[in-house]
């Protein structure tokens, strides 16, 4: 049977097209998009990334639904996210409704607003990994910081000691989103009253899981 050349043509596209979903498809990294969207967010499941701030797109490539800001009660029990969470900062009162005494494993937060953002600090539970990407600032548009791993001097050491840590706590300085400098952490390990250690602190106690009896503590900051 004689092939013609627009059903060669039809051929070659077709597995150029298939070629293209598989390697998207190896590409992918599934993970979770929070944005705001006037009064309410939008909570995506996004199979590939998306550039910062590109609320057009999110809208189209990942699965999103709205969750207005009355769902979301503060006395509630703390969020949990998966593996990645990425957020796309608008306001920063907003997000510490999201975030605050949330448990986030790998986070990346993203300045999607041309307001300076003030001093305001966030209490994340179990933070491993942080991204902090602002596409305007001219120091540091990208900065990533690991907070811990589970190959990590002071996890290893916990380990050999026999004195694993109970719980991970991490204060982020929402004015890190500015860019203007360098991200730094400083850590803790082995807290046994955050109180104790630190009596200047602010933060609600109440929202600190009972078993919190040795904790590793972190402070993000620029």
């Amino acid at each position: 049977m004689k092939v013609t050349g627009s059903e060669q043509d039809q051929v070659v596209f077709s597995f150029g097209l298939w070629f293209c979903v598989c390697v998207a498809l190896v590409r992918s990294s599934n993970h979770t998009l929070i944005f705001q969207k006037e009064s309410n967010f939008r909570n995506c499941s996004c199979f590939s990334s998306i550039p910062d701030c590109g609320f057009a797109l999110a809208n189209i490539a990942c699965n999103c639904k709205t969750v207005s800001s009355q769902e979301i009660d503060k006395s509630s029990p703390t969020f949990s996210y998966g593996s990645e969470l990425v957020v796309w900062v608008s306001d920063t009162a907003t997000v510490g409704l999201l975030l605050n005494y949330s448990s986030v494993p790998n986070l990346r937060l993203s300045l999607c607003s041309p307001n300076a953002v003030l001093t305001e600090y966030l209490v994340i539970f179990g933070l491993k990994k942080l991204w902090v990407a602002n596409p305007k600032a001219n120091a540091y548009p990208l900065q990533n910081i690991t907070i811990y791993s589970t190959g990590g001097t002071a996890v290893k050491s916990s380990l050999q000691n026999g004195t694993g840590f109970s719980f991970y706590i991490s204060f982020l300085n929402m004015a890190l989103l500015n860019g203007d400098s360098k991200l730094k952490a400083y850590s803790v390990p082995n807290v046994t009253n955050i109180a104790e250690y630190f009596p200047d602190l602010h933060y609600d106690a109440t929202s600190l899981p009972s078993d919190a009896n040795s904790s590793f503590v972190t402070f993000i900051y620029v």
